[in-house]
């Protein structure tokens, strides 16, 4: 996806009710980029009930399937925040894949699945300290080239790994030996 040059960056987060308080790990985070560089950046949370912070400049955004792919091109960066728990490592990496889907470069955090969808620098960053989650969205806010390196290789890493044409013959496999 092709941005406008000028506008600010913008940091993206989706999901739901249940996977909103992961949301709050990312705040300091984010309030600490904020600060650093002020309007341009701004933050946007796509999800199924309304959300706010007092501190930052958040668009919210009700998520709706028809137009969940728009509201998801707006987003620069795709942030997924995760505890490092048993139900966060049963988790399956959707939100990332969907950003990755979509050429947006992804920042996750090292936990479950997220370790084998990210290689760490090359479709995308895993971050588990504030520091490197600073670091890292620093990097991306910092360098356009870098977003879309990033970008671009999310977006092979799904196409090769993920997508239907990818696992079509696998799928056709496993149907043909059930009958």
């Amino acid at each position: 996806c092709s941005r406008p040059s000028g506008r600010p960056v913008c940091i993206g987060w989706t999901g739901s009710i249940t996977t909103l308080r992961h949301l709050e790990l990312a705040i300091p985070v984010w309030e600490e980029l904020y600060h650093r560089y002020g309007d341009r950046l701004c933050f946007r949370v796509i999800a199924d009930r309304p959300w706010q912070h007092k501190n930052l400049p958040l668009t919210f955004i009700r998520w709706q399937r028809e137009t969940e792919t728009d509201d998801l091109a707006a987003i620069d960066i795709g942030v997924m925040p995760l505890p490092d728990d048993a139900w966060a490592r049963g988790k399956c990496g959707f939100k990332g894949l969907q950003y990755m889907a979509l050429g947006i470069p992804a920042v996750m955090s090292p936990v479950g699945v997220n370790n084998t969808i990210i290689r760490d620098g090359e479709n995308g960053f895993l971050a588990a300290s504030t520091e490197e989650w600073l670091e890292k969205l620093s990097q991306l806010i910092e360098s356009k080239e870098l977003r879309q390196r990033l970008g671009e290789a999310g977006r092979r890493t799904v196409e090769e790994q993920y997508s239907l044409r990818a696992w079509k013959i696998r799928y056709a496999k496993l149907f043909s030996d059930l009958f």
